[in-house]
């Protein structure tokens, strides 16, 4: 074998492959945006040449009869730019063309100052060294949670935990954890023992699965105040059953107010802890209720003739 240098033993082996002539009808395609430029070649793509015609493509009839007016400049173009493949014709024909360039996307939502503000004081307990990457972490993560409440995305009604929207048929919005752990048939148990004794035992439970059962107790509880109420009204006798359902109300509102500042009721926190759940109960001073801030049905409180007018108006 004679020696020669390795492009020339290329381009015969790609003429002898039949490469060659694929290579220059795919020249001749992708040439068509510097001919023609970009402003026509949003509207008008070159997919194919046969036999020296160039076959492109537009977006209706008006376009293809206004670039036939330009043939001989095109053709002209063609042939000062890239004179081999030939083409000789151009022929145009409705179809589909290549999607205009998508617009810039908007700029990123900014993230929630509080936020950005408590994930980078955080990093300042690290060691010194560890602070400018843990603070990046932290500008980060905000971003990111800015990003996903632009995209929709809402606070799980449980833990408060940014989950996709995927709202329960209830209307509630809970997280795939929180979702998976209000399946356990231990949350479901211990939430049943809640709603009729808040300050039930629940040795069984991790803090997160206490913080779902409460959830799942508060909800047996607001269903029940509201079957109670109308009985009420209509029959005193029933005053006593609705008194103590916004008494377990409040209780488990309270708890899982102390659950979302990240720790399990404590003495700390509760000053019925370590009483009989009944005691705790009656410790509730109905008088020191408030609708807003303890989640209880202010109707409920008016039929107990205990609510505290803190507002000229009360719904």
């Amino acid at each position: 074998m004679r020696e020669g240098h390795v492009t020339a033993w290329l381009d015969a082996a790609m003429r002898r492959g039949g490469w060659v002539r694929g290579v220059r009808r795919a020249e001749a395609v992708l040439a068509w945006p510097r001919i023609v430029g970009d402003d026509v070649a949003r509207f008008a793509t070159a997919v194919a040449f046969q036999n020296g015609t160039l076959i492109v493509e537009v977006a209706d009839a008006e376009t293809a009869m206004h670039l036939g007016l330009q043939r001989h400049r095109i053709l002209e173009a063609y042939r000062g730019r890239l004179p081999e493949p030939t083409v000789r014709d151009l022929r145009f024909r409705v179809g589909r063309v290549a999607p205009a360039e998508a617009p810039a996307p908007p700029p990123p939502p900014p993230p929630d100052p509080d936020e950005l503000r408590q994930l980078e004081q955080a990093a300042l307990g690290l060691p010194d060294e560890l602070v400018p990457a843990a603070a990046a972490t932290g500008r980060a993560l905000a971003g990111l949670r800015a990003r996903r409440r632009a995209a929709g995305w809402r606070p799980c009604d449980v833990c408060g935990a940014l989950t996709e929207p995927d709202p329960a048929p209830d209307g509630a919005t809970r997280c795939a954890t929180c979702r998976r752990q209000a399946s356990l048939q231990k949350v479901a148990d211990a939430a049943a023992r809640l709603a009729v004794a808040p300050g039930s035992a629940t040795p069984a439970l991790t803090d997160d699965e206490r913080r779902v059962a409460l959830w799942l107790a508060r909800g047996r509880v607001r269903a029940l105040i509201q079957d109670l109420l109308p009985r009420a009204l209509a029959d005193t006798t029933q005053l006593a059953a609705l008194e103590a359902a916004v008494r377990c109300a409040v209780a488990l509102h309270r708890g899982a107010v102390t659950l979302h500042r990240g720790a399990a009721p404590g003495p700390g926190d509760d000053p019925t802890a370590g009483t009989p759940p009944n005691a705790r109960l009656e410790a509730i001073d109905l008088d020191d209720v408030d609708p807003a801030r303890d989640g209880v049905d202010p109707r409920a409180l008016r039929a107990l003739g205990r609510l505290r007018r803190r507002s000229p108006e009360v719904p």
